[in-house]
């Protein structure tokens, strides 16, 4: 799943999805300054509090989203 926060022209993309083993996940964060982060995750809380941690950030940081977009 993507997701997407707009402030004035920049974007940021994020996408949640399965890892590569197919037993964990990874959050991957795309800002607009070309920097990439990967995030592993064992499990979905994990996954799920990470998210809500980065999306009242991102808000805080006068970002607006998310637009999601499935695959």
């Amino acid at each position: 799943m993507f997701y997407f926060f707009r402030r004035g022209l920049a974007r940021i993309r994020c996408e949640v999805r399965a890892d590569a083993s197919g037993n964990g996940y990874e959050l991957i964060v795309d800002r607009p300054d070309a920097m990439v982060k990967v995030e592993s995750f064992d499990a979905p809380p994990e996954l799920n509090r990470r998210w809500q941690e980065l999306e009242r950030c991102l808000l805080r940081e006068g970002w607006q989203g998310p637009h999601a977009r499935g695959l």
